[in-house]
């Protein structure tokens, strides 16, 4: 059925579809975990609506028809997912560094944890290349319009990430914040962190060398 410029027929199985690859563990659910470990709920809710300001961006290359013309040129992924590394290589370097410090209970969150979760999302240019490939399967009868439908799916697939992504991150700092007043407990979850950090960069180093 189309609703205006919008097939709204195709959104049963695209929720269904999307919600499979949502609950299926990524990068994106173990940077949560890591942050929630490491950080504690508060900042692990600012960083999912990190995440999803990243994945907005590509959701907008992907309707204006971006990610053919990345596909076309790998060399510039390459560049985008080594800076990324970089920048995940020294969040695994800051938290094991820092593993064990004091934390105060009552905390401010801290304000870089926003442009974490988006700087390491828009890290990974091959998150476009999936949404080229994924989003157009359920474009329907919405040929007239096509990136206003791509637009809509693109929304949809950010509430339901970042629905996941808040309760991902909440439960892992709850799990923090009950057994914070332990320095040892808190060593492993912080070291835990930067293992999940390094593992994200050099997993991002090794797309980019196939």
């Amino acid at each position: 059925m189309v609703s205006g410029y919008i097939d709204v027929g195709v959104l049963p199985a695209f929720l269904a579809a999307v919600v499979v690859l949502m609950v299926v563990p990524g990068p994106d659910m173990a940077f949560m975990v890591a942050t929630g470990l490491r950080d504690g709920r508060r900042a692990a809710a600012r960083a999912a609506f990190g995440i999803t300001a990243g994945v907005s961006v590509y959701v907008v290359l992907t309707a204006l028809g971006l990610g053919a013309l990345l596909a076309a040129m790998p060399q510039v992924g390459d560049v985008i997912r080594l800076c990324g590394a970089a920048y995940l290589g020294y969040l695994a370097w800051t938290s094991w560094r820092s593993a064990g410090a004091p934390v105060a209970v009552d905390a401010a969150p801290q304000p870089r944890a926003f442009r974490r979760g988006f700087l390491v999302n828009l890290s990974n240019p091959k998150i476009l290349l999936f949404f080229t490939a994924f989003l157009p399967q359920f474009l329907g009868d919405a040929a007239a319009n096509p990136a206003l439908q791509l637009l809509l799916l693109g929304l949809l697939l950010q509430v339901i990430g970042l629905a996941v992504d808040l309760a991902t991150g909440q439960l892992a700092g709850a799990v923090r914040d009950r057994l914070l007043d332990s320095p040892r407990v808190r060593t492993v979850f912080e070291r835990l962190a930067a293992t999940v950090y390094g593992a994200l960069a050099a997993a991002l180093v090794a797309d980019s060398l196939r």
